[in-house]
């Protein structure tokens, strides 16, 4: 029979999954596989880039049916159940394997055929009488249910990460051998034939053609073609903002008659002002043309460069968020509000000693929650509110977890030897999951960062140490330093006042009568030590800011990284005093990380000079 290739731009590819148990021996953890790749694959079905079908209780009609429905445009067919050598168990009889075969011999764009029972590896040879040069995953020996179950999510979960066909196949088997805690169940999906023994890791993948081996899930047909990279980015972000300041749709109306480039440029300025620095500075990098030295201008495409800044990108929101969570946390423990004895606060000396730059979402959705519950236990809330709905949205939103899964896999394949290898597939996936997260983002136009620069310092030991500024100026990050209003002179006397960087709110809130009096100290909250301007700490009058965010914390140096070059080598800062000649001068960043550290219960060995004042009594703060 000769095969027909479709159009791919025209017609969508459809992924179907059949699953059915054993009514007298039920599978346990079929359920959850079922509902499981229906997760996985939810997000991406919804923005169209495939069609999924999903039949929980196959029967024999039903698998017929949805075959022939969906010939010409299916691309995966999976089954999940009881299965023998040449069998596969539905839900109302037995179906003979040459019967299926067939069926699937009628479907000329078939990529791969997973069969996920026991001992399904014959029914390779039933796929190829029929001419059928689609990858195929089948098992050669009986296989435990749940240990099925946990090899295909992993499979799908790295097909969902743009994985090809058989780079899913590999991480599945790894996936399978590093688990640890899978406690066998009592079933497998055998039940059709002669058990043999059990084996955790029988899955074996047959593939006619290598070229087929690399095929990847779709992206949406309409970007077949050609994928145009921020161009949903950029609507989302637009889109979010408006929901916060309903000027911005007047002022685009007002525009939308200029050339298309011109609108565009005028749209990224717009964003670009509104959003703090950690999360502007690398949208820049994302939305705007490279100009190289030879005054040339870059247009934006899909590079392994692109993928590094989405990376950047959700790694800054990450620092300003627990950052953010943190300061506030040292306030209350610098007013005596100590974790009550009931509060495990262990995780805070964990996040100073080993930060959270790598951490899987799972963990940072925890850790977040467990710093917000700190501050709720103290009636405090917390400085952005909308924190707490976004915490509470990660532990929630499926898509939104899938989303930072996608990041956190995608770091460890920038850092593998070579890089990923479907680049422009990549970027495509990737701004589909950053437009997941910015959709929750907007709030951040509401705050900026503002750094202290110019401190000078007057240092006086009596029993708790006093702060005196000669001049402070604190400076917006905004690219329009010129401007009058992004300059201002405060005096601050306080110690924990003396930061390098603030987060301000750009509004006041609104009282109970609606009143917008909130004091103005309430309308700031310090970073430092957590995020700062290197400048700060320089003996001269640099007035260029230079803003690092905090890794980690070592008994001799805290590391810090260059947020708007973030693969640049990571700030190293010694816990020992410099000499007076340096040029850098950290010794009030290195007594704020001691004193929290203190309170978190971290002895971190400062070193003073001997014929400096005694050490700070804690007790005291």
């Amino acid at each position: 029979m000769q095969k027909v290739v479709i159009d791919q731009a025209v017609l969508m590819h459809t992924l179907l999954f059949c699953f059915a148990n054993n009514r007298d021996q039920p599978l346990d953890f079929l359920k959850e596989e079922d509902e499981g790749i229906d997760r996985l694959l939810d997000a991406r079905s919804s923005r169209l880039h495939f069609l999924k079908v999903r039949d929980s209780f196959a029967t024999t009609r039903s698998l017929a049916e949805k075959i022939l429905t969906y010939q010409e445009t299916l691309t995966i067919f999976h089954y999940s159940g009881h299965a023998g050598q040449t069998l596969l168990q539905l839900e109302d009889a037995t179906a003979r394997g040459a019967g299926i075969a067939q069926l699937l011999g009628r479907c000329p764009n078939l990529r791969l055929v997973f069969l996920n029972g026991c001992s399904t590896l014959q029914h390779i040879r039933l796929l190829a009488e029929q001419n059928i040069d689609a990858a195929v995953i089948a098992t050669s020996a009986p296989v435990n249910d749940q240990v099925a179950s946990f090899f295909s999510l992993a499979f799908y979960r790295a097909l969902v990460q743009q994985y090809s066909l058989q780079e899913a196949i590999e991480q599945a088997r790894l996936q399978l051998q590093v688990r640890e805690n899978i406690h066998l169940s009592d079933f497998s999906r055998g039940a059709l034939e002669t058990q043999e023994e059990l084996t955790r890791n029988h899955w074996y993948f047959h593939c006619p053609d290598p070229q087929v081996g690399q095929w990847e899930l779709p992206s949406h047909p309409e970007q077949a073609a050609g994928y145009v990279p921020n161009k949903l980015l950029r609507q989302v972000l637009f889109d979010t903002l408006r929901k916060a300041d309903p000027a911005l749709t007047s002022q685009y109306l007002a525009r939308k008659e200029l050339p298309p480039e011109a609108l565009k440029n005028w749209v990224n300025e717009e964003l670009l002002l509104r959003f703090p620095y950690p999360l502007a500075e690398p949208l820049r990098r994302l939305l705007c043309p490279v100009i190289t030295p030879d005054g040339r201008l870059l247009p934006v495409a899909a590079s392994l460069e692109r993928l590094q800044q989405y990376l950047a990108l959700v790694e800054s929101h990450l620092d300003l968020t627990m950052s953010t969570l943190l300061a506030q946390i040292r306030n209350l423990l610098l007013g005596g509000k100590r974790p009550p004895e009931r509060t495990d606060s262990g995780f805070l000396r964990d996040l100073l000693t080993e930060g959270w730059a790598m951490l899987p979402p799972e963990r940072v959705a925890d850790l977040s929650g467990s710093l917000l519950h700190m501050l709720a236990e103290r009636d405090e809330p917390p400085f952005i509110e909308e924190i707490s709905d976004l915490i509470a949205d990660l532990k929630a939103s499926p898509s939104l977890m899938e989303a930072l899964g996608f990041f956190e896999e995608l770091r460890r394949r920038l850092a593998a030897p070579g890089g990923p290898a479907n680049v422009p597939g990549l970027c495509r996936i990737g701004e589909d999951h950053l437009t997941e997260l910015f959709k929750r983002l907007g709030f951040w136009a509401g705050y900026r960062l503002e750094s202290y620069k110019n401190i000078r310092v007057i240092r006086f030991y009596d029993r708790t140490p006093q702060y005196r500024h000669e001049k402070v100026v604190l400076r917006s990050q905004s690219y329009r330093l010129n401007e009058e209003q992004y300059f201002r002179e405060v005096v601050q006397s306080d110690l924990w006042e003396c930061q390098s960087v603030l987060l301000v709110r750009n509004r006041r809130r609104a009282g109970a009568d609606g009143a917008t009096d909130e004091p103005e100290e309430n309308r700031f909250l310090n970073l430092s030590p957590f995020i700062i301007d290197r400048n700060v700490y320089k003996k001269s009058d640099n007035s260029v800011f230079d803003l690092f965010s905090f890794r980690e914390c070592r008994p001799d140096r805290m590391l810090f990284s260059h947020i708007a070059r973030p693969h640049d080598p990571p700030l190293s800062i010694s816990m020992k005093k410099e000499d007076a000649f340096q040029r850098e001068d950290y010794s009030l960043l290195r007594e704020q990380m001691e004193v929290i550290g203190a309170l978190a219960g971290l002895d971190l060995p400062v070193h003073h000079p001997s014929d400096e004042a005694p050490e700070i009594d804690l007790s005291l703060l």
